[in-house]
């Protein structure tokens, strides 16, 4: 699988830490019947580099890697916008991947730089981590906005609250104007989807 926005195969030295996460990350999708989730995150990796063409390894592994904890455990918060919730979210996560990326051999620096990444990438922070914010963010737009808007209303959530969350993603967590700028057609579809239900 790849990101729909390009190859990550990209020659940015040797991209060893990278590569292995990515395969560990579809390993787990595969294993938990989480296609979806692989698909988001390589697209969100996918964006990283779209938004910042020479984004080093560590916000590479870490835009994989962001929803590990979800791809292991499921998305037990449920698209919460719950601040404490997601502020978990992330501290399992970077846990998981320092975890994992400790039984590879990594050094202390790459770790501690993609753990501080995972730490902040639903609320962003220093330019990195707003890059993975706003890339997460686009991953969502692209792939997610309109099928959420159909599954939550058919699983019973309120049309308010999915009108909510769209505007949270668009108007809170997104960062950037660029990133603003190429989510505002699939933000619009969303919304306009949901004004006919």
């Amino acid at each position: 699988m790849r990101s729909s926005i390009g190859d990550l195969s990209i020659n940015r030295g040797n991209m060893d830490l990278y590569k292995k996460t990515e395969e560990f990350m579809i390993d787990i999708c595969t294993k938990t019947g989480k296609l979806r989730d692989i698909e988001h995150q390589l697209n969100t990796a996918g964006w990283v580099k779209k938004l910042k063409p020479d984004a080093d390894e560590a916000l590479l592994t870490a835009a994989v890697a962001h929803d590990i904890e979800r791809a292991l455990f499921g998305d037990w918060k449920h698209g919460s916008m719950d601040s404490e919730l997601l502020t978990m979210h992330q501290e399992f996560s970077a846990t998981i991947v320092g975890m994992f990326l400790t039984k590879e051999g990594a050094s202390l620096d790459f770790i501690d730089r993609v753990q501080h990444l995972v730490h902040a990438y639903e609320i962003g922070g220093d330019n990195d981590q707003n890059v993975l914010c706003d890339a997460d963010c686009l991953s969502f737009f692209e792939q997610k906005a309109l099928r959420q808007v159909k599954n939550y209303l058919k699983n019973g959530r309120m049309k308010e609250w999915m009108k909510e969350k769209l505007d949270y993603m668009f108007n809170t967590r997104l960062k950037s104007s660029e990133a603003k700028r190429i989510a505002k057609v699939w933000y619009q579809d969303a919304k306009d989807e949901l004004e006919k239900m």
